[in-house]
């Protein structure tokens, strides 16, 4: 009796013909999956078999072709990308999937259609980020040398008090360069969204949609920009990407991982 096999997804494009992307999937069977289509009508689910039952943990031989697949169906249409870790039981639950949310799903295909996901990265190239911003605020300026130029020592509250104007005034430098860079790149994106930065030193971590045609005028206009801002301000930009930023898409479907 023939066993019953897994899908795992990488994303959902438009498609009425069948598509084979050749063995560039995760491994299965001790070989890279086969990648293809499922179809229902005019959505196609880019998949490659993989058993329900295998626990799939987010590590490097699973994330690269991950994105190695989704990086290849992005060469000739425009897809919505799925999460890491989506593993279907069968066809039949993808079609009924795809007929149930088909909709929703045409309505995210829209909205990224002909578009790449270009990612944005600024850091502060300082030794001490608390020096620069000391440096470039007055006020928490004023207050750590009214603390520490004084014979005693500070009690516990002011450097309470000192370390959370520092906080304050950190994201308040943060906010207001990436407000800078937002709005010198209107007129050549479709979206932007900020991310949470991570790390002291990271001022700003933005996500782009970008007109696949426009990438070249996009990176072209990363130095511009670039070259408004101080050099302790470090640009770096990564893409094209599949836009799993400006998707919002809940299939009722949970990562294994």
């Amino acid at each position: 009796m023939a066993t019953t096999k897994g899908r795992y997804l990488y994303g959902l494009i438009r498609t009425k013909k069948d598509v084979d992307y050749g063995a560039i999937g995760l491994e299965h069977d001790g070989s890279p999956g086969r990648v293809y289509t499922v179809l229902v009508d005019s959505l196609g689910a880019v998949v490659s078999d993989f058993s329900p039952r295998e626990r799939l943990l987010p590590l490097r031989k699973n994330l690269e072709p991950h994105n190695q697949v989704l990086k290849e169906v992005m060469r000739s249409v425009t897809v919505v990308p799925m999460t890491f870790g989506h593993v279907a039981r069968s066809d039949e639950e993808i079609r009924k999937t795809l007929r149930r949310h088909s909709v929703a799903i045409a309505a995210q295909l829209d909205r990224v259609d002909g578009a790449v996901e270009m990612g944005l990265k600024v850091k502060w190239d300082v030794d001490s980020i608390y020096d620069y911003i000391v440096g470039v605020d007055r006020e928490l300026a004023a207050l750590r040398d009214q603390i520490f130029g004084r014979s005693s020592a500070p009690s516990a509250n002011e450097k309470m008090e000192l370390g959370k104007l520092f906080e304050d005034r950190l994201n308040r430098e943060r906010d207001t360069q990436t407000e800078r860079v937002l709005e010198m790149f209107k007129g050549n994106v479709r979206e932007a969204k900020a991310n949470v930065p991570k790390g002291e030193k990271m001022v700003m971590d933005v996500a782009f949609l970008v007109d696949r045609g426009a990438q070249k005028a996009f990176e072209e206009r990363i130095y511009q920009v670039a070259g408004a801002f101080p050099a302790e301000y470090v640009f770096d930009y990564s893409g094209p990407w599949a836009p799993f930023h400006f998707v919002d898409l809940d299939l009722g479907m949970d990562a294994e991982n």
